[in-house]
């Protein structure tokens, strides 16, 4: 019983290992691309704001900077940004409070966004592909833990049954 017990974690602790280690790797691997979004309007945005490039394949937003309408850059202390794409502006931004940002109300603001994605072909896509693939595998590790607690069971009742005896 052990063997198995130990078997199964280490294939879960080399199964997850794995999945970093190739997510790790496809950030490195993956051409840095470069996206912008003109004249977005913060006041009627509702506090947040999803970038237009956020839609394509597995995209992953490694910075931003942010310009008012007038070419003044936006302190990066007044929005914050996920991974996915979403900007949440900051509530003194959006009340006009800071009247030096925007003098005339919080209406534009222009972002550029510096990400990855997984391009049609490429290197980032393979590893994806790879890590979508063993993430499938894991899944099956439940089943294989059922199967293996249900053969132990069995063969617990049946070696009860027959107290190692011949009817």
């Amino acid at each position: 019983m052990t063997p198995a017990i130990v078997t199964i974690l280490l294939i879960g602790l080399i199964l997850g290992l794995g999945i970093y280690i190739l997510s790790e790797f496809r950030q490195n691997v993956a051409t840095d691309q470069t996206g912008s979004d003109v004249n977005i309007n913060i006041s009627a945005s509702g506090g947040t704001t999803t970038l237009g490039d956020s839609t394509k394949d597995n995209y992953y937003l490694k910075s931003l900077s942010v310009v008012n309408n007038t070419g003044t850059t936006i302190p990066s202390t007044n929005y914050s940004y996920t991974t996915v794409g979403v900007i949440t502006w900051d509530d003194w931004l959006l009340n006009g409070t800071y009247s030096n940002l925007y003098p005339y109300g919080a209406t534009g603001a222009n972002v550029t966004s510096t990400y990855i994605y997984d391009v049609p072909y490429s290197a980032e896509e393979g590893v994806m592909s790879t890590i979508d693939g063993l993430g499938d595998f894991a899944d099956w590790i439940a089943v294989i833990v059922v199967v293996i607690a249900a053969a132990i069971v069995l063969g617990i009742v049946l070696r009860s049954f027959g107290n190692g005896k011949e009817v």
